[in-house]
């Protein structure tokens, strides 16, 4: 735990903030305060307004009434205007460039130029130093798409620490990590919060919170329900706080799998970080693929499903008696599979369209008569799937971007489901949800299976992979190195089959 400093005036405060999106009210008359060197954590389910509340403090959109104060002196509304006060935000979703090096995307939006060029030599140097104070060693001339996800963290983080920020606020920041990457971010945060810098944390994983934070502020349905000192709470109480109702029914709760026929056959897959994989996944089936950051997983399935190109191999999908070759995207959509990909905002969804026109896209065909869409139905069926996935609040005509994380990973869900899909693929379906939308998401994977579709899951999360699958393939340097019952499963023999320990067969 860190120490807040003796300084009475908060670095941050936020006022009675009160923020509509047209009927929708998502920040009900929060108050918040963090002190100089003090880590204060965001908690609430997705929908709560944590977000939205972020972005208030950081200038991004105008509170509809309230003040924030940065350092007892009123914020006034921009983001410019925000940086130069000393706030600094890191996104869930990295905003980097890719194709520009780490000291350009560190430096980006604050080189130093003269008439118009920007001065290299001290460009780097400002980098270098942000860099050295979060303790990350990185090219400063490599690419950022040539980096591993961990380090695009690190360089985002580093480009808000480059602005000398008094404020730090983190939203999500370990949900790509690994275990290791995780604790090693959580000690660095601790550091620059001893140098006084006060952070707020936003974060779904509580032993994270109860690890490094001070204080936990609450948020529920837009409203500030607690406010605590960790000393003085427990993960379980924070947990009843931010969803109100009983979870332990939801959660862990194992299914009795009765798989049928083979409905997605995969013979010698190859393709780049795919080394030769045979696998197969029956109705009514969940079988999940674990592994570390990087071990191919997410690139398994990418070719499976024609989604990346395969340099060998040969996928079908049989329903009904019928057996169908996979050879492109469009033929695995035309047959019945369904992808929730792992980056949605940029692969799953269309944010700037509405949920209803999201969850059209792909059921275009079903959704029209003659050619011509009909709008009626079109509305109708979406928001019988909205409510199905229990989007908060179900409104099918918002944009999905003004939607938080775990809403729009519903919007995903419930434009598949419309598909009705005999085979679907869910890449991290719940990486930065919170723990009721997890339990609902779960929920609905189960509901698929039991329902007949076959399913595969891939996730990092390994009591999700532990609590849904009924199979587990773990991947490591793109082939399956073992496979383990529902019985034989747990988090060792995963990871044991995952970091190269020892080898086991089916």
């Amino acid at each position: 735990m860190t120490t807040a400093s003796a300084n009475h005036t908060p670095a941050i405060e936020a006022r009675n903030i009160v923020k509509r999106f047209g009927g929708a009210i998502a920040v009900d008359d929060v108050s918040l305060q963090v002190m100089p060197g003090e880590i204060h954590a965001l908690v609430g389910e997705n929908g709560a307004g944590k977000s939205t509340l972020m972005r208030v403090l950081a200038g991004i959109i105008e509170q509809d009434s309230g003040q924030v104060f940065v350092e007892g002196q009123p914020l006034a509304h921009g983001a410019k205007e925000a940086i130069d006060a000393g706030v600094s935000l890191v996104h869930q979703e990295l905003s980097l460039v890719p194709e520009m090096t780490v000291a350009e995307n560190i430096m980006l939006g604050s080189a130093p130029t003269t008439v118009g060029f920007t001065r290299y030599g001290e460009m780097k140097k400002t980098a270098a130093e942000a860099l050295e104070e979060i303790g990350v060693s990185v090219d400063l001339n490599e690419r950022i798409s040539r980096l591993s996800v961990a380090l695009r963290q690190f360089v985002e983080i580093a480009r808000a620490v480059a602005r000398k920020p008094k404020v730090l606020i983190l939203d999500e920041p370990t949900a790509t990590l690994t275990p290791a990457e995780t604790d090693y971010l959580l000690e660095m945060l601790k550091r620059l919060a001893k140098t006084g810098m006060a952070i707020v944390y936003i974060s779904h994983r509580i032993p994270e919170v109860l690890a490094i934070c001070d204080n936990v502020t609450i948020l529920r349905d837009g409203k500030r329900v607690a406010n605590m000192a960790i000393k003085d709470t427990s993960g379980e109480a924070i947990v009843d706080q931010m969803v109100g109702r009983e979870l332990k029914k939801d959660l862990q709760s194992h299914r009795e799998a009765n798989p049928g026929e083979v409905v997605l056959k995969a013979e010698g897959i190859r393709a780049p970080g795919v080394n030769g994989v045979d696998l197969e996944v029956r109705a009514g089936e969940i079988v999940g693929l674990g592994g570390l950051v990087g071990a191919g997983r997410t690139e398994l399935v990418r070719a499976i499903i024609g989604a990346d190109d395969r340099t060998a191999g040969y996928v079908t999908i049989s329903v009904g008696g019928k057996t169908k070759a996979i050879t492109s995207y469009q033929s695995a959509v035309k047959n019945g599979v369904g992808y929730i990909p792992e980056e949605r905002r940029s692969d799953g969804l269309a944010l700037t369209m509405a949920v209803f026109e999201n969850i059209n896209l792909p059921n275009r065909k079903e959704l029209s008569s003659a050619g011509f869409q009909l709008k009626r139905k079109i509305m109708t069926f979406a928001q019988e799937l909205a409510d199905r996935v229990g989007l908060r609040p179900p409104e099918i005509k918002r944009e999905a971007g003004q939607y938080s994380g775990g809403n729009q990973q519903k919007i995903v869900l419930a434009k598949w489901l419309g598909r009705k899909p005999s085979f679907i693929v869910l890449d991290e379906p719940t990486r930065g949800v919170d723990v009721g939308a997890k339990a609902e998401i779960h929920r609905l994977v189960k509901e698929l299976a039991d329902n007949g579709t076959a399913v595969l899951v891939v996730s990092s999360d390994l009591p999700e992979l532990l609590e849904l699958s009924d199979v587990i393939h773990v991947v490591r340097d793109g082939q399956i190195q073992g496979t383990l019952s529902r019985e034989e499963a747990d988090e060792k023999s995963v990871m044991s089959l995952a970091s190269g320990e020892k080898m086991v067969s089916a």
